[in-house]
């Protein structure tokens, strides 16, 4: 089994902006399956990295492996010098805890993306994550072209409380059941 954290807050927009323009990011970033185009996140390379925060839905304590960053996002890139790459941090309170940086997200199609967390023995308090999403600005001609950068869909993945890989008590007892009765 799995656990999600996905966005439940916005902590800082900055100027990242919804689809429509708006001011409220979470709800445009938090759904189960990515839907692209419909709803996501987004900001204009006008020269400077761009950051907002979100902060993410509680989970309880996981095993040791198995903890990735996913997220769906796509970039345009209008003159072809370069468009912004994206850097996705995963915060305990204001402590770096995991860090990906995309210099390829997809210019052509919403791609899905994943991280995997090496190393989650560092993260004490799995109540207070927040992603960082920087929009990196783009380089030579590309900074500042007024390409966007664009997520639709952002969340941590981890193993259940129990470390995950465990067969439940209902199944063990049912698989004794049928050896007994063969």
């Amino acid at each position: 089994m799995a656990q999600y954290a996905r966005p439940d807050a916005d902590d800082t927009d900055g100027n990242w902006t919804d689809k429509s323009g708006g001011g409220t990011l979470y709800t445009s970033i938090d759904e189960t399956s990515s839907d692209g185009a419909t709803t996501y996140i987004k900001v204009t390379d006008n020269g400077s990295n761009e950051v907002c925060i979100v902060r993410l839905s509680d989970v309880s304590t996981p095993g040791s492996s198995g903890t990735y960053i996913k997220y769906t996002a796509l970039r345009d890139d209008n003159t072809g010098a370069g468009g912004p790459d994206l850097k996705i941090e995963l915060l305990e309170g204001s402590s770096v805890k995991a860090t990906t940086t995309n210099t390829g997200v997809s210019t052509s199609s919403w791609t899905a993306y994943s991280y995997t967390i090496s190393d989650v023995s560092g993260i004490s308090d799995w109540t207070d994550l927040n992603f960082r999403i920087t929009a990196i600005a783009g380089s030579g001609a590309g900074m500042g072209a007024g390409d966007e950068m664009k997520v639709s869909q952002v969340y941590l993945e981890t193993q259940d409380a129990s470390g995950g890989g465990s067969t439940p008590i209902a199944a063990i007892a049912m698989n004794t059941y049928r050896q007994l009765s063969s």
